[in-house]
């Protein structure tokens, strides 16, 4: 029976090759889209899970007055108390607060290799992350005296090709490393490196609780509450500390990769992307599935004399739902090897556009390749559980005497409202894409208070002033640079903050009892002018003597607002220990845009022996046609004055690029997005308009033989339709205007939403709808009416 209702289902099919192609290619798309969003939601939700009993693995989340959000930053002495007062702890590991990029190379090597992660931990790291696989030398333990190192396989083919790496040596930041051991990082691990090295600081517990410059770990014996252990630990925190240690969380690792304390780029690490995607997935997936039901429906006219001939034949109405059904499962069957087949075809677009190495076949997808078998056989079950409930009632001596049973409602009000929601849906996904490229534009356009053009920055270790005023003035001596400056940041990376009370930054401040957060930039005399900055009061250091700029400083507008200043005002105030402002730089961007302007204080370098930043950055402006030959002439100089210099170069308006890449994929994501769903609801409409013009022939022959014009025909199908889908515009904007609100209140700079975005949605709606039903429309047009009443 089974192998019967297959046969005529698929004899069905061949028949109406519309509604096959349809069904199962629209249902096919969507099914891909699902796949291949499950894929990067598992990816997503997996995260740490390969490390045994991780629920078992604990971090320290702190907050305090210098951090904008909780964050892994810990005081080292949380260590011991884990290990002394928390009940459970099987093992304790302190790592330092970031993976660095830094140069790595041989021993007794002058030449620099590529920057590399470099990670600084203690001898427990490999007891805590025990998933990292560790290759080891006949010692018990690694990593458990300072000058020690363990590679990832993969740099250390890179390094030492094929011979053995263990008992080398390597140079890193001009300290020397034994490699004891070889490991692997998987993608799916939030501690990223590409070696783990020991050093002393790390290995020592005892650091002040002021400093927040590691990470903590534990291992618990049994799975522990997170709150409990929090709640230790605060309770440990000396009175001294509690100003700098606010709060403190514990979250399990694998909830750490998706909460707010881990810093997460592209679409990673971000659960509002989840929920994001995962919708716009569904929803995707109802488009096909009303496509399925409508088209069903619609069609049903068609099928109206051998379902009468099969009732009068005896056939019971189980086994006409059971012959729909195995339609259904065939169609269900069909798209999902369509939809593999195009998830694969998809992926490497897919993975470069989520930043992810996915593959479908892996051991890993399995879950998800079942998933979306059971998705289409549940989601094709569902669209076509109306119309095989529908058609198996019909009653065979009315269907055999002609008359139609197939009328959903009056007016086919199901068939309507399906149109409609398909139609919302991709309106709703089209205004959100016009809108995100709307703020990519603005974010891409808007004036960032400095000219971010043929600007070319270097990182350096700190110099000291000797050093520094070669470098400068050996970059100059070449006509493809045109500017030079050195200085502690440059905007794009200006991380390091200042909170205190106003009056402990000046006595003059207007506004009492507030605290403020200042960025000080440590810069020479040519900063202002290299970046192109604009000064709106009083001078800058070029302009006044070495003596009178040793005491001066530079305030942003922001700040002097803060201050409770005006630019005019705040020139010659008291501010600092014993100087005074001597000028007032127009607003720039030290971020991006989703932040406000920062309070900035750029501070004179010159004259000081001893500069407060550990590093320095060269900033040099490139001549527009001799770029190439200016960045050659700086990585010269820069290695001969730095020895040792990789020479790591970034262009300003790329650093600001990139933090806007997250909204370029973005966009692109939703262009792919809405391209479907539009798509789907095209291909859906494009059917319906067959079955439509088909039943309507008889009419539409009547019209044109009673002398109606193929305007008049034309526009009594387009009007119908184009109804529908003004409608669901109607629908769907205003649910996207929300949702792209609270989208774009991220921003503290943000694009006019305008009446534009609104037009320009509903042409684009329009047309595609409009293009959809035009074929069949022209087509009953252009119909002889003698052909189709030749048998009335």
């Amino acid at each position: 029976m089974i192998t019967n209702y297959l046969k005529v289902a698929w004899r069905t099919l061949r028949k109406r090759p519309v509604y096959a192609v349809v069904n199962v290619l629209g249902l096919g798309i969507a099914l891909a889209t699902c796949l291949l969003i499950g894929l990067y939601v598992q990816d997503e939700l997996t995260h740490d899970t390969f490390h045994p009993h991780a629920d078992r693995i604990l971090s320290v989340v702190v907050e305090n007055k210098f951090f904008d959000r909780p964050r892994r930053n810990a005081p080292a002495p949380f260590a011991s108390v884990l290990s002394t007062k928390v009940p459970g702890v099987a093992h304790v590991t302190s790592t330092s607060s970031r993976t660095e990029l830094v140069p790595v190379r041989l021993a007794g090597n002058r030449k620099a290799t590529r920057e590399r992660r470099v990670l600084k931990a203690d001898s427990s790291f490999f007891d805590v992350f025990s998933g990292f696989p560790v290759r080891r030398t006949n010692r018990e333990d690694v990593l458990d005296a300072p000058g020690e190192a363990v590679l990832t396989a993969s740099l250390a083919e890179a390094l030492f090709g094929e011979k053995s790496p263990i008992g080398r040596g390597l140079q890193v930041e001009g300290d020397r490393y034994t490699v004891v051991g070889l490991t692997e990082v998987p993608d799916r691990s939030t501690v990223q490196f590409d070696l783990v090295v020991s050093t002393p600081k790390v290995l020592n517990r005892s650091v002040s609780w002021k400093e927040f410059d590691g990470r903590v770990y534990a291992r618990m014996r049994q799975a522990a509450s997170p709150d409990a252990v929090a709640a230790t630990l605060e309770k440990a925190v000396p009175e001294e500390a509690e100003p700098f240690v606010q709060n403190v969380q514990v979250i399990s690792l694998p909830d750490l990769y998706l909460s707010s304390a881990y810093q997460a780029d592209r679409f990673k690490g971000q659960p509002r992307y989840l929920y994001l995607f995962g919708t716009v997935a569904l929803l995707i997936l109802f488009i096909a599935g009303f496509n399925y039901a409508n088209l069903s429906i619609a069609q049903a006219d068609r099928r109206t004399g051998e379902v009468g001939i099969r009732r009068a034949m005896g056939a019971r109405r189980r086994q006409l739902v059971g012959q729909f059904f195995g339609e259904t499962v065939l169609v269900a069957l069909t798209a999902y090897v369509i939809g593999a087949v195009l998830a694969t075809a998809a992926l490497p677009a897919f993975n470069t556009l989520f930043g992810k190495e996915l593959a479908l076949a892996t051991p890993k997808a399995g879950w998800v390749l079942i998933g979306g078998l059971g998705t289409a056989v549940l989601a094709s079950g569902l669209a076509g559980a109306y119309p095989a409930l529908i058609l198996s009632g019909f009653q065979p001596a009315r269907t055999l005497r002609g008359a139609s049973q197939t009328t959903v409602g009056e007016g086919g009000w199901l068939q309507k409202g399906l149109v409609v929601a398909q139609f919302a849906v991709s309106a709703a996904l089209v205004f959100g894409t016009v809108v995100v490229y709307q703020q990519l534009d603005y974010l891409q356009t808007k004036d960032l208070g400095f000219d971010e053009e043929r600007v070319v920055t270097v990182d350096l270790d700190s110099l000291s002033v000797d050093r520094r005023r070669a470098l400068r003035e050996r970059a100059l001596q070449h006509p493809g640079v045109k500017r030079t400056a050195i200085s502690s940041h440059v905007p794009g990376n200006i991380q390091h903050q200042l909170k205190s009370d106003l009056t402990d930054f000046s006595d003059s401040a207007r506004t009492q009892n507030r605290s403020v957060t200042i960025r000080p930039v440590e810069v020479d005399t040519n900063y202002v002018t290299t970046l192109g900055m604009e000064i709106i009061a009083g001078r800058g250091f070029a302009e006044v003597s070495r003596g009178r700029r040793r005491n001066g400083y530079l305030l942003n507008e922001t700040t002097v607002e803060t201050f409770g200043w005006t630019p005019e005002t705040a020139v010659g105030k008291p501010f600092g220990d014993t100087g005074d402002v001597l000028g007032v730089v127009k607003d720039f961007h030290v971020e991006s845009l989703r932040n406000p302007i920062a309070p900035v204080v750029l501070v004179p370098s010159d004259g000081y022996d001893s500069p407060f930043s550990s590093r320095s950055v060269l900033t040099a402006r490139l001549a527009s046609d001799r770029v190439e030959a200016g960045l050659d002439h700086l990585r010269q100089v820069t290695q001969e004055v730095v020895a040792g210099s990789s020479f790591s170069y970034t262009f300003l308006d790329d650093r600001f690029d990139q933090m806007y890449r997250a909204e370029q994929r973005l966009g692109r994501i939703f262009v792919g997005f809405a391209g479907i769903a539009i798509a789907l609801a095209c291909m859906g409409l494009f059917g319906l308009a067959s079955y439509t013009v088909q039943r309507r022939r008889q009419e539409l022959g009547i019209r044109k033989a009673l002398g109606a014009t193929g305007k008049s025909i034309l526009g009594l199908l387009s009007r119908e339709y184009g109804l529908l889908v003004g409608i669901a515009f109607l629908l769907g904007a205003p649910l996207s205007y929300w949702g792209v609100r609270q989208w774009l209140r991220e921003f503290a700079y943000q694009t006019d939403v305008g009446v534009g975005a609104f037009m320009l949605t509903a042409g684009l709606v329009l047309l595609v709808a409009g293009v959809s039903i035009s074929y069949h429309a022209l087509q009953a047009v252009r119909t002889d009416p003698a052909r189709v009443l030749r048998s009335e």
